[in-house]
Formats: C-alpha cells, structure tokens, sequence
C-alpha cells in the first residue's frame, strides 16, 4: 500500500466516518445477504458490536501510515475472532459486503482508483488479521483477553 493509496483511502473514509455507525449496519446487511449462514457467528448485541466495529474501523483507517505499529493490535485482533469461529475464508466474504457497502455511499467518488487503493487496504490489513486468527495464544495471554476498543 503506498502512501497515495493511504490518502485516498482516507479522504473516502472521512466522507463516511461521520456515519460509521450506519456504515457498519449496512456491511453486515450486505454479508448476510452474500452468506445468511454467517449469522449464528454474532453472538453479542447489535448496537454493541456495532459501536465497537465502527470504532475499530475509525481507529485502523486513521492510522493506516502507522499500520506496522498496529499490527499486534491488529493480530490480537484476528486471534480473537477465532473464538466466534471465523475462518479465513470470510475474510473474503466481508471485502465484497464492505467493498459493495462503500461504493454505494460513496456513488461517483468510488473511483477506479479508490477501489484500487481500498482493495489493498484491506487486503494488508486482513492478512495482519489472519496471520492472528491462525496463531495459537501465548502463555501469558489468556485466550479470552479483549482489548476494550475491539470486537
């Protein structure tokens, strides 16, 4: 991901931060219509996961210059997935509702080029995501341990 693709990716992100909230309600819309199966993962309440993925969302977007920084985050984050039973292949599944959810807001601005630099974007930090969701927990970590801003 370059440093263009990180602007870009962020001018997109604050024409929709404002309305993070909806964003995210209209991307699990959209994954549940690619994959009515995916619903029995979400165990906790709508609102609540809501909030935290918008958070999680405005955080990693804001920060994507710093991205080496967050990457633990980031893995920890992944790791903690495996408890609702993500697999990496879901990964996939939500680009496409997030993707679709994003070019739809956005209308004319979803560029070529945006989606482009988007697509890396995800693709960078999904890979950090994975890479958690397959390692196993450490020792001194308990399995459970959630970082309050993360879902």
């Amino acid at each position: 991901m370059t440093s263009d693709d990180i602007d870009i990716v962020q001018r997109a992100w604050s024409r929709i931060s404002l309305f993070s909230n909806e964003f995210v309600k209209e991307i699990y819309r959209e994954l549940f219509r690619l994959d009515p199966g995916l619903l029995p993962m979400f165990t906790m309440t709508d609102e609540r996961l809501i909030n935290k993925v918008a958070q999680t969302l405005n955080t990693v977007l804001t920060s994507l210059e710093q991205l080496d920084a967050l990457r633990f985050i980031i893995r920890h984050l992944g790791q903690q997935h495996k408890r609702y039973g993500v697999k990496p292949e879901h990964f996939a599944l939500v680009k496409v509702a997030m993707t679709r959810v994003m070019a739809q807001r956005l209308g004319e601005h979803f560029t070529p080029t945006l989606a482009q630099a988007w697509s890396a974007a995800y693709d960078e930090i999904s890979a950090i995501m994975i890479e958690g969701l397959q390692q196993e927990p450490r020792a001194e970590e308990p399995a459970d341990m959630a970082l309050p801003w993360l879902c």
